[in-house]
């Protein structure tokens, strides 16, 4: 049996973990220590199997058969922005894991930030060596994460893309799992981006099939309703057993707040329909409507977090079928821009997070009546570009011939990041918002970013630092783009 203790998000007065017992038979008896004080927690999801039985080998014993067992645990009424170590016990072995509460507020003192670290779309198989958990190590020398956004795609469940998957619920849930220990039992690769702070994750596509819950052309196992049931079901298991951020149901939104921040963190995936009707469940549209409404009233700056970008057009249909449908595509997405701009409306600042697009890029959008930057995205993917069979190789024989004749491209399989519409949602609000063009940055290759926030009097200061995955030292330097500010416009001039 192998233990491994990763520290998860939660409130300022809290601290949760997920703990994950690998090649276990059967559930372990734990005991736990609180800054060495024997202090049992509050289990958010009990310890089990992320295999069901019915998805483990027949006629064998399930006490028989190594597999990973998951549970997340809270211990409350702590005190904000303070260290503290967890212990675990199991059997004989054991495993401690020290992690600071979140801060009671963002720091007003102008040598103190509060900082998110954003990560999304890591392929282990083109990154066996670590180099993202290097990254991440040599980041954290130079300044401590207090929060980690994982926003899709932690794993590639589909891939290889030309392997046929059998129509089998134990052989799915074995491969997935083994998917999933590749990247969490990693101590010194992706293990390390969960290891540096406490983390909140969302699902795209990948922790499911290329273009979730839709039919893709290279997954025959979507081509039939018992396929894509059978595949949701091992998938679904495993993001409750490694991902879910207990206590929210799966499939709902979350929220979390560190004044003046707030973090709306939505799944748009999970509950996403198969007749592009809606992306959001009713639940998660009625708690992002009471969100919108809280923020207003206390005055906030509201972070919306999503697998995906809001600032793009329509794919169509063709397209959509193929590759991926952006959020456009789907019916609710009038929905979700008109409650976000009600903040807008109210004065309040608003900010766009996500990842999926394999390229960076900080989109300003500025509102013509007024003249003042209404709302920013900040796109971070990927930590790890996932192999496109084919297309990749005539890439890096591109890019070696250019570097016969020139300077060689660090990143010949990476594409230039897309230039964001000319107006925001132009189909739900017109030509209100005008998009920034060119991008106020953009980032190519694989990379993480860093959001360090910090009041000022007339609302946030925020900058982004771009960190390059790369151990080539030429490659590897970090880019800030800013200060930013995110101002209350309600109390502030433009």
């Amino acid at each position: 049996m192998e233990l491994v203790l990763y520290p998860r998000a939660a409130p300022s007065d809290c601290v949760r973990v997920w703990l994950g017992a690998f090649q276990c038979t059967r559930v372990p008896n734990l005991t736990w220590e609180l800054d060495g004080l024997p202090r049992p927690p509050q289990a958010l999801r009990q310890m089990r199997s992320v295999r069901t039985d019915d998805m483990l080998p027949a006629h064998t014993p399930p006490d028989t058969i190594p597999r990973t067992f998951t549970g997340v645990y809270e211990f409350s009424g702590l005190q904000p922005d303070t260290l503290y170590t967890i212990t675990v016990h199991a059997e004989t072995q054991s495993q401690t894991v020290a992690m600071r509460t979140l801060p009671a507020a963002v720091p007003l003192v102008s040598d103190q930030w509060f900082n998110v670290l954003l990560v999304s779309c890591f392929h282990q198989a083109e990154d066996r060596a670590g180099r993202a958990g290097t990254i991440v190590a040599r980041l954290r020398g130079v300044i401590q994460p207090h929060l980690t956004l994982l926003m899709g795609d932690q794993v590639y469940l589909d891939l290889p893309t030309l392997q046929n998957f059998p129509n089998d619920l134990g052989w799915l849930a074995d491969k997935f799992e083994t998917d999933y220990v590749r990247n969490w039992n990693a101590p010194q690769g992706y293990g390390q981006v969960l290891a540096a702070a406490p983390s909140f994750s969302m699902p795209d596509d990948h922790e499911y099939w290329n273009n979730y819950p839709h039919v893709s052309p290279v997954i025959d196992n979507s081509w039939s309703a018992s396929g894509r049931n059978t595949w949701r079901r091992a998938a679904q298991a495993m993001y409750e057993g490694f991902q879910q951020p207990y206590p929210a149901a799966l499939g709902e939104a979350d929220t979390l707040t560190i004044p003046p921040l707030s973090f709306f963190l939505a799944d748009g995936r999970t509950q996403r329909d198969s007749q592009r009707r809606f992306t959001l469940s009713e639940a998660s549209h009625a708690k992002l409507s009471a969100w919108v409404t809280e923020v207003i009233a206390h005055r906030r700056c509201g972070v919306f977090v999503l697998g995906q970008s809001l600032f793009t057009k329509p794919i169509g249909t063709l397209i959509g079928a193929v590759v991926d449908y952006t959020l456009p595509d789907y019916q609710d997405f009038p929905r979700i821009v008109t409650v976000l701009t009600q903040l807008v409306d109210a004065g309040r600042p608003l900010l766009c997070l996500t990842g999926d697009a394999h390229w960076g890029r900080i989109t300003e959008a500025r509102e013509l009546r007024t003249g003042r930057i209404a709302m920013r995205e900040i796109i971070t993917s990927p930590a790890s570009l996932v192999t496109t069979i084919g297309l990749d190789q005539a890439k890096q024989v591109i890019g070696f011939l250019h570097g016969l004749f020139g300077a060689s491209d660090p990143w010949p399989r990476h594409g230039n990041p897309a230039p964001p519409p000319a107006f925001f949602a132009q189909s739900v609000v017109g030509k209100r918002f005008a998009s920034d063009n060119p991008p106020r940055h953009r980032q190519r290759g694989n990379h993480i970013a860093l959001l360090s926030f910090r009041q000022y009097g007339g609302g946030l200061m925020l900058r982004v630092t771009y960190w390059p995955i790369s151990l080539d030292s030429a490659v590897a330097t970090p880019t800030t783009i800013g200060p930013l500010f995110l101002k209350d416009f309600e109390r502030s001039s433009v």
